[in-house]
């Protein structure tokens, strides 16, 4: 029998300073011969969990240096799925697209897609591309890989795809006019929210376009848990982060929340669906107007310039 857990109320400010502090661990499966495409981030525990499982691991991180080493720990617990590293800045759409075709080149089919990477930066800055940081990792990037390798994951019976979302979304504005927050207020709140609710508008569209196929795709949000997110935040907001912080909960908590949410079969029905730590609920209603869903995607793909270069498998 599973032992009482309290639910989450769906409501950003008060999850955040009531986060649960534990979740029910997910049985272990057998993974061997499943590959796992994983962007960074908070999922370093989760990528072990999965790891444990046999699953074959591709971590997509910023540095090569310190992915390898995650890589060559993992390998010395005695992990018996196959490794590979790729040095990837998600800030740079250009180094996207490569480590695109370079898991193209390298996998014939895809099991799971999980981008797990974000940051959270507390002064604007600019892209490679020009665009602004926040909005560029958190939602161009997983955009864009998830497009290049959508092929591969077809090729996959019961493919999964899963985005890394934020109850953020909630308070989330859409400037599509304004994406880049340029003539509109610029806050690291801001613009963070913004860009976790385009990835869960994102998840809507490809859901509809993936109908009628095995395939799936949701968006996650972990609960506020313990993270290096912020830790770009300086003076006295980085005083404010730390207190607030230790309302958050473990990182494992959120590194079991993303493992239920791609293995747990009571998902494997839903798709476009938005998973609140362990619940199913209702997105920003901004995230689903059609309307505005088809001229974010629009936009989307030339920001990315998505239908212009596209990636060879």
């Amino acid at each position: 029998m599973k032992r009482y857990m309290k639910q989450p109320t769906g409501k950003l400010w008060v999850d955040t300073f009531f986060a649960r502090k534990t979740a029910h661990k997910y049985p272990k499966q057998d993974l061997t011969g499943k590959t796992v495409i994983f962007t960074g981030g908070m999922g370093r525990l989760a990528v072990e969990r999965f790891a444990q499982m046999g699953a074959d691991i591709c971590l997509i991180g910023r540095s090569l240096q310190k992915t390898m080493d995650i890589i060559n720990e993992m390998q010395l617990t005695g992990y018996k799925g196959k490794f590979h590293a790729i040095q990837c800045d998600l800030g740079d759409l250009t180094q996207v697209r490569g480590a695109a075709g370079d898991v193209s080149q390298r996998y014939g089919k895809i099991d799971f897609l999980i981008n797990c990477a974000g940051v959270n930066l507390a002064t604007r800055s600019l892209s490679p591309d020009g665009y602004e940081v926040n909005f560029s990792v958190n939602y161009l990037a997983p955009f864009l890989l998830t497009e290049l390798l959508l092929d591969r994951i077809k090729a996959t019976p019961n493919g999964r795809i899963l985005h890394l979302a934020s109850a953020t979304q909630e308070v989330a504005k859409l400037h599509l006019d304004d994406l880049n927050l340029e003539q509109n207020p610029w806050s690291m709140l801001a613009s963070y929210a913004q860009a976790k609710l385009c990835v869960i508008i994102h998840g809507h569209d490809l859901a509809e376009r993936l109908e009628g196929s095995d395939v799936t795709i949701n968006s996650l949000n972990p609960g506020y848990i313990r993270s290096n997110l912020t830790r770009h935040v300086k003076g006295f907001e980085r005083v404010f982060t730390s207190l607030f912080g230790r309302l958050a909960a473990p990182t494992w908590v959120g590194a079991e929340r993303i493992v239920a949410a791609a293995l747990d079969p009571r998902y494997q029905a839903a798709s476009g669906a938005y998973i609140y730590e362990d619940m199913l609920l209702s997105p920003n209603p901004i995230a689903l107007d059609g309307e505005k869903r088809a001229q974010l995607m629009q936009i989307s793909r030339e920001m990315t310039q998505l239908d212009v270069k596209g990636c060879q498998g």
